[in-house]
C-alpha cells in the first residue's frame, strides 16, 4: 500500500500550530539522517517535518507568511536543476551541494564507503557503475534537451541483481541510448555528487548486505556510518552550520 504525503495545507496548518522551531525536508526517509543531525546542532529542541515531496517543501515555503511566528528551516535536493540552475525566488532555501542528501552522506564520508568492500567486489561494483553512470547520463541529456527524464526507477529495474548490465527490455521499452561522451564524462567525473544518490548507497548494499557476507551492512547502516563518520565531513558540517546560521538570525528577529 503507498504511503500517502501530506497535503501542503497539511503541512501549513501543522507549523501554523507549532511551538518548535522546525526544519523542513522532502521525504520520509531524510527524517532519520535530520534526527542524526539534530544530535550535532546547538539548538536540540527542534521538530523534523516531512512534506512528502520536493514541490511540497517549496509550495510550503511560498506560504512562509502564515506561520511568521515559528524559525523554520526548508532543505531541499538540487535535483536535476544540478544540471541547469537552480528554481528562482528560493533564496532562503539549503540546497544540497550534490543531486540529493544521499549523495552529500556519499560523497563527503572520508575514508569512502567503498573501502568497505573486498577487492573482488570492488571490481564488479565498478562494472555496476559504469553502467549506471551511462544511464543516468542518457537521462541528463534527455532533460537537457527538454524532454522527460526518468529517473525514479529502481536500481533493480535498470540492472537486474547479479548482473552489471542493463536490462534488455528496459533499454528496449526506454528507448534508451548511449548518450554522447561529454554527458558521460560529467556524471562520471564527479558521480559522488552528481550520480542519483540513493543508487550509490544501494549498488554499496548490493555487495555488502548480502548474508553470507562476514561482516554485512544494510542499507540503512550505510547512511548511519555515512553521517557519522568522525572525520570532518564537508558537506553534513556545511548543512548544519546552515541550518544553525538560519535558525539564529530568524530567531533574532522574533525576539
Amino acid at each position: 500500500m503507498l504511503q500517502r504525503h501530506p497535503t501542503v495545507d497539511e503541512l501549513v496548518s501543522t507549523l501554523r500550530r507549532s511551538k518548535l522551531p522546525t526544519v523542513v525536508v522532502e521525504g520520509r526517509d531524510d527524517m532519520q539522517i535530520f534526527r542524526w543531525m539534530e544530535d550535532l546542532l546547538e539548538v536540540h529542541e527542534i521538530d523534523i517535518l516531512a512534506a512528502g515531496m520536493r514541490s511540497n517543501v517549496l509550495a510550503v515555503y511560498e506560504r512562509k507568511s502564515e506561520f511568521a511566528h515559528l524559525p523554520v528551516v526548508f532543505i531541499a535536493d538540487r535535483d536535476k536543476e544540478l544540471f541547469t540552475q537552480l528554481p528562482e525566488d528560493y533564496e532562503e532555501i539549503i540546497w544540497t551541494k550534490g543531486y540529493s542528501i544521499e549523495n552529500d552522506l556519499y560523497a563527503g564520508a572520508e575514508p569512502s564507503l567503498e573501502n568497505l568492500m573486498d577487492p573482488n567486489e570492488t571490481d564488479e561494483h565498478r562494472q555496476l557503475l559504469d553502467t549506471i553512470v551511462k544511464w543516468f547520463a542518457f537521462e541528463v541529456e534527455e532533460f537537457s534537451h527538454g524532454r522527460q527524464a526518468k529517473v525514479g526507477r529502481k536500481l533493480k529495474d535498470i540492472i537486474p541483481r547479479g548482473q552489471t548490465e542493463m536490462d534488455e527490455d528496459y533499454r528496449a521499452n526506454r528507448g534508451f541510448r548511449i548518450p554522447r561522451v561529454e554527458f558521460i564524462s560529467m556524471i562520471k567525473e564527479e558521480y559522488q555528487l552528481r550520480l542519483r544518490g540513493k543508487f550509490l548507497f544501494e549498488m554499496l548494499a548490493r555487495f555488502l548486505a548480502d548474508n553470507s557476507r562476514a561482516p554485512s551492512y544494510s542499507l540503512f547502516s550505510l547512511y548511519e556510518i555515512a553521517f557519522k563518520i568522525p572525520n570532518p565531513h564537508p558537506w553534513r558540517d556545511r548543512l548544519i552550520r546552515e541550518v544553525e546560521q538560519i535558525l539564529d538570525k530568524q530567531q533574532r528577529k522574533l525576539m
